[in-house]
């Protein structure tokens, strides 16, 4: 279970550009789970977010990832492009309704 000063550590994040979708990793390191900001690549930032390869797996080979995060600065439900992305990494995805002020999680069910 995420702690809440982690999910306000995010959501601050989120909240200092609320035009743009923020990306990063949610992870466990050492028994302890942090947000790992990661730069979004995406020419249209606005309402989409893209990691590069090189990013994930840097991540991937020195942390356990719990979720792929992303925000939504005008959304409030995963797209069908969010749907993609967990199922082709299969991860956890966690996602901020910057909106509505509410955090959206979906399994991995495969």
């Amino acid at each position: 279970m995420l702690k809440n000063e982690l999910l306000d550590e995010i959501k601050t994040l989120c909240n200092k550009n609320t035009a743009l979708e923020i990306c990063g990793f949610i992870v466990q390191d050492n028994n302890v789970y942090k947000f790992i900001q990661i730069e979004n690549k995406h020419p249209s930032k606005e309402n989409n977010f893209l990691i590069s390869p090189k990013d994930y797996l840097n991540i991937k080979n020195k942390f356990k990832i719990i979720y792929l995060f992303h925000s939504h600065p005008h959304s409030q439900n995963f797209s069908k492009i969010d749907f993609q992305y967990q199922k082709y990494h299969n991860l956890n995805m966690l996602m901020y309704d910057i909106k509505n002020d509410i955090f959206k999680e979906m399994k991995c069910k495969y």
